[in-house]
């Protein structure tokens, strides 16, 4: 079961600028049917980026049940590091998050972890499962990499991170205006980025196989299946297999691009010769060019990288 009686008191984390400002209602509307269903809880509004973490931390420790991001893939994201970071019971012996569930309404841009979790947009169903919907065991992603000062960093991610073009467009598309929705902005961060960009020198090595090195677009280890608000990138990504599907976009021309984006929406993608996949649980990537790195739609830093997989990690409300 999701969110119940008997599973002590819920953590509703918001983002009140999410969705075009839609984060605030959204509260509002999840502490009304908790009320209606007799659950207690806390909620808080975040205050900058950092905060949603800090607050899921606190939960954490003051004994929580469940935390609820109401935002997007961002908010999440911090929820999820927050739930399972130092102090908060991790992932020592627990596994799960320490039986904390996690839950997410989705009011951002992207909610490409909603889409792979098969999570409702709709406000009213969301609630419901937040009420009495079931609860699934997933893995995460974790990578180390370097912060933009050259510090050691690391991160979980719930469903996809990104080296290179796509963590530019990132960058790009989270700056642009909130009215916009999800989709318009990614595309749109993506012509513009598509202008400077120049493909990077990378090499990778997965597991224990022989390194491989070229020039490349982007490298996207997902555990879901979405992400850019709604593309397909990974179709065969599943959130408990024990593994991350790795998506290498080769040395792809500017014109070869743009005319594969409309097919990462149903996924046919891969079938482009300049296109590889793998399915690995380890990989390891390094440049001699500043190679960004996004985690869950946030720019973090740089390669080099390291991307595992962190089975059965969460306790996910879906």
């Amino acid at each position: 079961m999701g969110i119940h009686r008997g599973g002590g008191w819920t953590m509703l984390v918001c983002n009140p600028i999410s969705g075009s400002g839609l984060g605030r209602a959204r509260l509002a509307a999840v502490q009304r049917s908790l009320d209606r269903a007799g659950i207690a809880f806390a909620g808080e509004l975040t205050e900058g980026p950092g905060h949603a973490l800090l607050l899921a931390r606190a939960a954490v420790m003051a004994g929580c049940g469940a935390v609820v991001a109401i935002g997007g893939d961002g908010t999440f994201n911090e929820v999820v590091n927050g739930v399972l970071g130092p102090g908060a019971g991790g992932l020592e012996g627990k596994g799960a998050g320490g039986g904390v569930a996690v839950g997410l309404v989705q009011a951002g841009r992207g909610s490409d972890f909603g889409r792979s979790a098969g999570i409702p947009s709709d406000l009213d169903a969301a609630c419901a499962r937040l009420v009495s919907g079931r609860t699934q065991v997933i893995d995460l992603g974790h990578v180390r990499y370097r912060s933009f000062k050259g510090e050691e960093r690391s991160r979980y991610f719930a469903n996809s991170a990104g080296l290179g073009f796509d963590a530019e467009v990132a960058l790009r598309s989270n700056a642009a205006p909130r009215v916009l929705g999800g989709t318009i902005p990614y595309l749109s961060s993506l012509l513009l980025t598509l202008g400077t960009y120049r493909n990077k020198r990378i090499a990778l090595r997965a597991g224990s196989d022989p390194e491989w090195r070229g020039r490349v677009n982007s490298v996207v280890v997902a555990n879901g299946q979405y992400f850019g608000g709604g593309m397909k990138i990974a179709p065969e990504a599943l959130l408990a297999d024990g593994q991350l599907d790795v998506v290498v976009l080769g040395n792809l021309g500017k014109v070869e691009l743009v005319l594969n984006v409309p097919k990462v929406y149903d996924g046919s993608h891969l079938t482009h010769p300049k296109v590889r996949t793998l399915r690995v649980s380890r990989i390891e990537a390094r440049s001699p060019d500043r190679l960004l790195l996004q985690a869950d739609g946030e720019v973090l830093g740089c390669a080099p990288a390291t991307f595992t997989v962190v089975p059965s990690a969460l306790r996910v409300i879906v």
